[in-house]
């Protein structure tokens, strides 16, 4: 019972944050720019796999959470989202962005940057989503 209230709370606040602290921009390619210490591939569900630093397995994202809480700088996360279809951000991205933007955000990540999966691990060259600093 807990949960679901932190949850639903959780998800009310982040629909403010979505609106207010996205930076706009037409869509355009990723490049690195500085030092990613995370990047995640979000294949399906809460199924996903850590890319950087260390390349894991398919697991269960608190499980890859709780490892990203362990790394030793929290700057910058990538979040490839895999088998996105919107054009713009929309239901589809509120249902898989969210969680991963509250997460991510509660574990001090300043910059999180989300990015339209192709099926390749590196995130050079793929189109930017949404972008928060």
């Amino acid at each position: 019972m807990r949960v679901k209230i932190i949850y639903s709370l959780a998800l009310a606040g982040l629909a403010i944050m979505l609106t207010s602290c996205a930076t706009p921009k037409p869509p355009q390619a990723f490049h690195n720019t500085d030092n990613m210490e995370l990047v995640v591939g979000s294949l399906e569900g809460r199924t996903c796999q850590m890319l950087q630093p260390t390349v894991s397995g398919r697991e269960d994202s608190d499980k890859l959470l709780a490892k990203a809480m362990k790394l030793s700088q929290h700057q910058t996360a990538v979040v490839i989202l895999e088998n996105y279809a919107e054009p713009r951000i929309g239901e589809q991205f509120r249902d898989r962005g969210s969680l991963w933007f509250v997460c991510l955000r509660s574990l001090g990540y300043q910059h999180i940057v989300f990015l339209q999966g192709q099926g390749i691990t590196d995130p050079e060259g793929l189109k930017i989503l949404v972008e928060y600093d």
